[in-house]
């Protein structure tokens, strides 16, 4: 006989609701507590959260649809839209018709933008390294994992 608890034996009706054994108290918590020190970081240089999730995406395919940033960034598209044209009038990204389906807005960054994401990386590094202090870089990898796996099941509801 196994040792090992399933979340189900865990978490029944039987047992009492203790908000520190759930999950998903830690998963808000975190994000949370995440957002709260970025958005005073970043806006030392003129950006918020949902900015810097948007030039991170397009920083990382080097053009993106508006519909990839908005999958990606779990964003709606006419908010990912609105983030956009506010990035594009601060000479932070240039938007064109896709070359091979003109319907499809693409997104890159202009060298601003770069220059930008440089520096919100920066910032952003000197967070992660905080939030993960005493950790293995296997234990965030395994966290990563296992997160990964959560969403997948989520996604299958």
């Amino acid at each position: 006989m196994s040792d090992s608890k399933t979340t189900t034996d865990v978490q029944n009706a039987d047992t009492p609701f203790h908000r520190e054994a759930f999950p998903f108290y830690w998963i808000v918590n975190v994000y949370a507590r995440y957002t709260q020190v970025m958005e005073g970081r970043l806006k030392t240089i003129q950006l918020d959260v949902s900015r810097f999730r948007v030039l991170m995406i397009t920083h990382q395919y080097g053009k993106a649809s508006i519909s990839q940033i908005s999958e990606y960034a779990m964003a709606k598209m006419p908010t990912v839209t609105k983030i956009v044209g506010r990035l594009r009038d601060d000479g932070l990204v240039t938007t064109a018709s896709s070359e091979q389906d003109a319907r499809v807005t693409e997104v890159m960054l202009t060298p601003a933008g770069k220059e930008k994401i440089e520096q919100a990386h920066s910032l952003a590094q000197k967070v992660f390294d905080k939030g993960f202090k005493g950790m293995s870089s296997a234990q965030v990898e395994k966290m990563n994992q296992s997160l990964a796996n959560v969403l997948g099941n989520l996604n299958e509801l």
